[in-house]
């Protein structure tokens, strides 16, 4: 079940959407302005917005830019009358996941709300499995608990899990840590591997975590994104 919010002040011209969307059993509420969105969305938060470019208090694409960067991880779909292909680009820059322009089908409306629910959710869930790096908050999070990472250990972490095949050299590693008389000794370099491997662990990576490559480097055996 997808908790949606029509975000329109035409909320008539989508009402066979609505109701499509109720009878497969999502939840959907609809306002005609974004000074209701707080309100509406007191008791449930939106999986998905769909949004109207021409509302009465705010401009649609401003709106579209203020979800995504406060809600990163919801759908956003615009379904607009305009459809020149620069207003297109400025959809999707602003943050859609979908740009429907009308008219459009009730039915395909609710399909690409309903496909786009389905996919947000399985990337989740896929994400929810892997190792995460919250760049920001310095934090390692994992299927089973968060730890906060040094500067260092963060920049090993990233450098592996960007690297060709996950694999760094040892002197690779002692670069991006430092240079000149603040480059890490090789077993300075052992020594926060370790740690690292530890709070892999800890937060509920399989071993192995990064394996050692005798006299080489160093691999990354799990998967990490970035958040």
């Amino acid at each position: 079940m997808l908790s949606i919010l029509f975000v329109e002040n035409n909320a008539v011209s989508f009402t066979a959407t609505l109701e499509a969307l109720q009878t497969a059993g999502h939840r959907v509420r609809s306002v005609a302005m974004a000074e209701e969105i707080t309100d509406a969305i007191g008791a449930f938060a939106p999986d998905i917005y769909v949004i109207g470019l021409s509302l009465q208090d705010d401009d649609g694409l401003i709106l579209t830019q203020r979800v995504r960067s406060t809600q990163p991880l919801a759908g956003i779909v615009i379904v607009t009358a305009r459809s020149r292909s620069g207003d297109r680009v400025e959809g999707y820059e602003s943050g859609a996941d979908l740009y429907l322009t009308q008219p459009v089908h009730p039915s395909e409306l609710s399909a690409g709300i309903v496909a786009l629910g389905n996919r947000l959710r399985l990337t989740l869930s896929i994400n929810a499995k892997r190792l995460q790096i919250h760049k920001n908050k310095m934090e390692l999070v994992g299927p089973s608990a968060k730890t906060g990472l040094t500067t260092g250990e963060q920049a090993i972490l990233s450098a592996l899990a960007l690297a060709p095949g996950q694999t760094l050299e040892r002197w690779q590693l002692m670069e991006i840590l430092g240079t000149g008389e603040e480059s890490p000794s090789p077993s300075a370099l052992e020594m926060r591997i370790a740690r690292l491997r530890k709070k892999l662990v800890r937060v509920g990576a399989e071993s192995p975590t990064i394996k050692s490559l005798h006299k080489v480097g160093y691999t990354l055996c799990r998967d990490v994104v970035f958040v």
